[in-house]
């Protein structure tokens, strides 16, 4: 009897004890510690396949945790806009290493306010007010938040990386005509869990993040975007790859590295590791001394030698052009024309090691293709009732991001079936299933770890970041995410 008295004295206490030190009132978890443990949250985006979406900007507001107990936590983002038809393939950095409370969390929460994009209809009929062959802006999602299930627990000092995955197509609906609605089931979700393919100690992969160098020495880079004004900086390490666009188009007589000054453009890839710090892995010097340039898929118009160019990115150098304008941003429309002594050359950046000679399919005007992505450097920027014009005086081939099937796997390379409607309509020319060739040890691959883990029978999902060629094979592959 003594001893049975002892035990349930000793319980009594012991539930005493643990019960004074469950944690924070907001965070409801048992023995977390009570500090803080550090946040790195990425986003990406999963397209359907088909869709002709020329540009979906989606303005993150603010995130939040909710705890199993007590009130909401917010989680100290900076609120920005992103462009998802680049996150097909690639990854956003919303935040590393932001501090939270320790506990234990059962969603996270992402507000986001309004919505816009922008779609070509390629149907062959009117859809909504949308003409047949027109670009046309796409309704927008209203303001709301997006509350995410997640089963989190935090303790102090940890370092968690989340991967938030945004589903356009499940926020599309055609119930009267096209909407966005936020609401519908699974139009975000999350993840802790790394994905096949992401380097070694890494999280995920920050890549082709473009802007002005702010600051630059031996050991680290720091970028900032010139469309939403946003920076990142990464280490600089003894592994970082330098690579460098054509001199006609960067204008760098010497090195890479030597090139990356105070002012200089340059496309940035980072490594995410599970510390939440930034390794630059890649930098690409675009321009030596930034000039006023658009970055945009493009798309023929009805006008001989104009072709219309949907804005991925900017560099507004001249304050007085309507391209300095904040109205000018993600989907804006700008037409552009060439002249006699227009400039055309290929930026192959990832792919640089394999020393392709891709010049001769992209050489001229003849040579642009609605779906391709470009990056010109301009001259005469104009506004004017059709919106803003301009003279393009070099024009650099780079990234088109794509989604389809997988149809057939042969080698290195792989067909893809279901691209963007568009882009098949308005080249005759090119195959249903088109050929997207890969490198080894060159092309990174997201979800999987090599080409030949596609799979042609289970009508799989891939996205590829390639360059877009008139010629064969016309996608040559930097970068290959299947979900």
């Amino acid at each position: 009897m003594k001893m049975k008295a002892l035990f349930l004295f000793t319980l009594s206490v012991m539930v005493l004890v643990l019960g004074s030190c469950s944690g924070p009132k907001n965070g409801g978890c048992l023995g977390c510690g009570g500090g803080n443990a550090s946040l790195s949250i990425t986003l990406h985006d999963l397209p359907p396949a088909g869709v002709s979406m020329l540009s979906f900007t989606l303005p993150v507001a603010g995130i939040s945790l909710t705890p199993s107990s007590g009130t909401s936590v917010t989680v100290p983002i900076t609120p920005t806009s992103y462009e998802m038809t680049l996150l097909q393939t690639d990854s956003r950095l919303v935040g590393s290493n932001l501090s939270v409370p320790a506990g234990k969390y059962t969603s996270i929460n992402v507000t986001v306010t309004a919505s816009s994009g922008v779609f070509i209809n390629t149907s062959g009929a009117t859809v909504g007010k949308c003409a047949n062959g027109a670009v046309c802006p796409l309704p927008s999602g209203a303001a709301t938040t997006i509350q995410i299930p997640l089963s989190l627990t935090l303790t102090e000092n940890q370092h968690q990386w989340v991967g938030l995955d945004f589903n356009i197509r499940n926020a599309i609906t055609s119930t009267n005509g096209i909407t966005v609605d936020f609401n519908q089931p699974n139009v975000m979700t999350a993840t802790t869990i790394v994905r096949p393919g992401i380097p070694p100690g890494s999280v995920d992969t920050i890549e082709d993040f473009i802007g002005v160098v702010t600051a630059a020495s031996s050991s680290s880079i720091t970028v900032q975007s010139k469309i939403t004004g946003n920076s990142m900086t990464a280490t600089v390490s003894s592994g970082t790859e330098f690579d460098l666009a054509p001199v006609s188009y960067s204008k760098c007589q010497g090195t890479a590295a030597a090139c990356i000054t105070i002012g200089s453009t340059v496309s940035l890839d980072a490594d995410l590791s599970s510390s939440g710090g930034l390794t630059a892995s890649e930098i690409d010097v675009l321009d030596a001394v930034a000039v006023d340039e658009v970055e945009g898929i493009i798309y023929p118009t009805s006008v001989a030698g104009v072709v219309g160019l949907i804005i991925q990115d900017k560099v507004p150098i001249k304050s007085t052009t309507p391209l300095a304008s904040s109205s000018a941003t993600y989907g804006t429309g700008i037409f552009l024309n060439g002249d006699s002594g227009t400039l055309y050359s290929v930026d192959t950046k990832t792919l640089s090691s394999q020393s392709l000679s891709l010049g001769a399919l992209f050489a001229g005007g003849g040579d642009l293709l609605a779906g391709q992505t470009i990056r010109a450097q301009l001259k005469g920027i104009t506004s004017g009732n059709n919106g803003i014009a301009a003279v393009a005086t070099n024009v650099l081939l780079r990234w088109s991001r794509l989604r389809g099937t997988v149809n057939s796997v042969t080698g290195n390379a792989f067909t893809l079936a279901n691209i963007p409607g568009y882009i098949n309509t308005l080249n005759p020319t090119l195959t249903l299933t088109p050929q997207v060739y890969t490198y080894a040890n060159a092309t990174a691959f997201d979800g999987i770890t090599d080409v030949s883990q596609l799979s042609a029978t289970t009508s799989q999902l891939a996205s590829i970041r390639a360059l877009y060629l008139n010629g064969a094979p016309p996608f040559q592959a930097a970068k290959v995410r299947v979900p």
